[in-house]
């Protein structure tokens, strides 16, 4: 139950409809936290890096430019002054206290209560002028004596001289940056040494809880509005490519089914546009291959179908030739005899006998021929059994019919394709089939033997042959049909016969070694 859930939930949420909304969601989720990252990975370097300290120095130099200015000023009161910026700087204060850092004086029992900002002028051996936490640093103390470092390396480059922020600024071991700034005459000469320490600065769990509200307040909205503005353009534009590529599987498979006039009706120029144009071309491009192979299977039944009337008319002119050869002669000569005895039956009983005896043979001749005739158009079953026994029952039936001995030799025997043992049969059959007429002989050898790539059968005998330069008669087909059948089979039939000295039958075709 729970895998078909699986399933089920796979195959909706798994379109690319769901695929382009989640990733659209995905964007947008991994951009928000993107933000925040940055936005922490800023306030980070910010509390870590010299820009705030250098922001300090930058007003503390502004502070001591105003300090310096109340001195010039007759009518100036640097105290009333320091009581202004006092005010102008401070923040609630803390309830943390700033404990007497070591190398201070061990006498002063001085707890500093820190406020938000400690501001302080000081003379030019760093000893307290006025500060905003007198009850802290009573005047002519040395200030330097309470305050963590640096401030003592920043108020002696300060009485130095040395007006470069970045050289009188930087950061306590409790994180409170620290700035100074030289108070100077007209002269330039040190009247003093301005000094600002931030003493609460907000730490990064107070920073952090401070940023929750800004993001439930800006960022979640946002990522609310933008997951759910990319979830609709997804769910449009992954709608549009869902239903464009359903279009395109129905029609690839009604081309699978056979449909071949299915078409893509899609004129977009994107990639399942192009793609359902390819679709298109390669329908037609089937639908004109299947077109012109039905056309070429007309033809090609058509041209069998000529074939096989052009082979029954020529077996049926061959066995015309054959009866009127041999048969057809025999019964004219028995007509002839058979009037010729009437006629003399009367007055030459005698001569009358001796021609019917004749006719007697003649007519077992004619019958042993019609025999024969039937015999060579009987056909023969190869595909269960093979060339090899075929033409063993062929030789049994020659001797028992015609007295023909024939002495078979077969070597390395194998299966062929059935076409191929077929013409090699009809080959052998006719090859004894002359034997038997023409040769005078009453023995013959056919010897056959299958090679790796090719098969090579002989026929023969030792009768009385016939002059190969004589020519034939247009009756004789017998050693053309073998020819042709041996061209048939891509090979070659050689003839070799003289006067009294025999025939000889070769046939050479080859054989694939895989099919064979």
């Amino acid at each position: 139950m729970r895998i078909n859930i699986f399933q089920n939930l796979q195959q909706r949420f798994g379109t690319i409809g769901w695929k382009l909304t989640g990733a659209y969601m995905l964007v947008s989720l991994l951009l928000g936290l993107t933000l925040l990252i940055i936005l922490l990975g800023g306030v980070i370097y910010l509390l870590n890096s010299p820009l705030l300290p250098n922001a300090m120095a930058e007003s503390a130099r502004e502070y001591a430019d105003m300090v310096a200015a109340e001195y010039r000023d007759p009518a100036g009161d640097v105290e009333r002054l320091m009581e202004r910026l006092g005010m102008l700087t401070s923040a609630q204060p803390s309830a943390e206290a700033a404990a007497p850092q070591a190398g201070g004086n061990p006498n002063a029992q001085l707890e500093i209560e820190a406020d938000d900002v400690v501001l302080a002028l000081l003379d030019p051996a760093g000893r307290v002028i006025i500060t905003t936490h007198s009850h802290d640093f009573p005047t002519g103390v040395e200030f330097t004596a309470y305050e963590p470092a640096p401030a003592a390396d920043l108020i002696s480059r300060a009485g130095a001289g040395i007006t470069d922020t970045l050289q009188l600024s930087g950061w306590t071991a409790n994180r409170q940056p620290i700035a100074v700034a030289p108070v100077l005459s007209q002269e330039n000469e040190i009247l003093g040494v301005f000094y600002m320490r931030l003493v609460v600065l907000p730490p990064l769990t107070l920073i952090f809880s401070q940023l929750v509200p800004i993001v439930l307040i800006f960022l979640v909205p946002w990522l609310i509005l933008s997951g759910g503005l990319g979830m609709l353009y997804a769910w449009i534009v992954g709608r549009g490519f869902a239903r464009r590529l359903q279009s395109l599987t129905a029609a690839s498979h009604a081309l699978a089914e056979g449909d071949l006039g299915r078409r893509v009706a899609d004129p977009s120029i994107d990639e399942i546009g192009q793609l359902g144009r390819e679709f298109n071309r390669m329908a037609e491009q089937l639908g004109a291959n299947l077109r012109s192979l039905r056309r070429l299977a007309d033809e090609n039944a058509q041209l069998a179908e000529r074939a096989a009337q052009f082979a029954t008319v020529e077996e049926r002119n061959r066995l015309a030739r054959e009866l009127h050869d041999s048969v057809s002669q025999e019964l004219f000569s028995l007509t002839m005899l058979a009037a010729a005895s009437r006629r003399v039956m009367e007055h030459d009983p005698a001569r009358a006998a001796a021609q019917l005896t004749e006719i007697e043979a003649m007519a077992r001749r004619a019958l042993e021929e019609t025999r024969n005739l039937i015999f060579a158009l009987r056909p023969v079953a190869l595909d269960d059994r093979g060339l090899v026994p075929a033409l063993r029952d062929l030789v049994v039936a020659l001797e028992q019919r015609q007295g023909l001995k024939v002495d078979l030799q077969t070597r390395d025997e194998r299966r062929l394709p059935l076409a191929v043992e077929q013409d090699l049969y009809r080959i052998v059959q006719e090859a004894l089939a002359n034997v038997a007429r023409h040769s005078g002989e009453r023995t013959a050898t056919v010897a056959l033997a299958y090679q790796p790539t090719c098969l090579q059968l002989s026929i023969s005998d030792q009768g009385q042959g016939f002059d190969m330069a004589a020519p034939r008669r247009p009756q004789a087909i017998g050693l053309q049909s073998m020819a042709e059948r041996a061209q048939n089979l891509g090979g070659r039939c050689t003839i070799q016969s003289a006067v009294n000295a025999g025939t000889r039958v070769e046939v050479q075709i080859p054989v694939d070694p895989i099919k064979a």
